[in-house]
């Protein structure tokens, strides 16, 4: 797992405060109501984090060779929760996903990064460096669950080579979810608690907002500078809906 060299990092030094998120994302989880938009949370349940080296991606794409953030958290269990908003015609959108590291109250979000972006590049305050969705799926998980993920997969692609993971792997637990939990899912479900087969780990996955695309994650840090969320960001939803209406 190699990390970012030392060029990297002081270019990363220089400029990360302009990639910090300008919205308040704990506000998602906090408020009844964002920009005019009727807000909610699901509360997904408890996931594993065994070493703290986490990634975010589309997990019926990427999950095999996603790269995790230089970013860490504490090694632990944490409530994983979903800002869902709901617009007055029905339509309902999973607008951020959340790990609640501790109970303290961010007072920045730093930009989740990998430590390969191009900061060469001409950087504005709308700039943001993301993951790829493709298949209108997201998801955040431990580096110990990818590779839990990765043996199991490999051992059923030997089995029949044929299989793909959402329908062979994914599809019967979102179904599963859809039953027992409802609200703010479609039949076929938009969210899960995934557990990984033969191993301690679990992957939390979710719909990805407005569905395929490129959305940035962001390290809540406390007055203190540790970390107390970690944010996956997918509307902004003051901004978003406005420029629909």
């Amino acid at each position: 797992m190699a990390m970012p060299n030392e060029t990297w990092l002081r270019k990363y030094e220089g400029v990360k405060e302009k990639l910090y998120c300008k919205v308040d994302l704990e506000s998602y989880f906090k408020e009844k109501s964002i920009g005019g938009v009727d807000v909610d949370v699901i509360e997904m349940g408890s996931v594993h984090f065994p070493t703290g080296t986490i990634f975010a991606c589309d997990p019926l794409v990427d999950l095999e060779e996603c790269l995790p953030y230089f970013q860490k958290i504490p090694a632990g269990t944490y409530p994983v929760k979903i800002c869902v908003a709901m617009r007055e015609d029905g339509d309902e959108r999973y607008a951020c996903a959340k790990v609640a590291v501790s109970n303290g109250r961010p007072v920045c979000y730093e930009m989740a990064m990998v430590g390969n972006e191009n900061l060469d590049a001409e950087l504005s305050d709308d700039s943001f460096f993301g993951f790829g969705v493709d298949a209108g799926m997201g998801c955040v998980a431990d580096v110990r669950a990818q590779e839990a993920y990765n043996a199991y997969w490999e051992k059923r692609l030997e089995e029949d080579e044929c299989i793909d993971n959402y329908n062979d792997l994914f599809c019967d637990v979102l179904e599963e979810s859809a039953r027992e939990h409802p609200a703010h899912q479609r039949k076929d479900g938009d969210w899960a608690i995934w557990p990984v087969p033969g191993s301690d780990c679990s992957i939390p996955i979710f719909a990805a907002g407005w569905g395929d695309g490129v959305y940035p994650c962001f390290f809540g840090r406390d007055e203190d500078g540790a970390v107390c969320g970690v944010y996956v960001w997918f509307i902004v939803i003051d901004e978003e809906y406005a420029d629909e209406d």
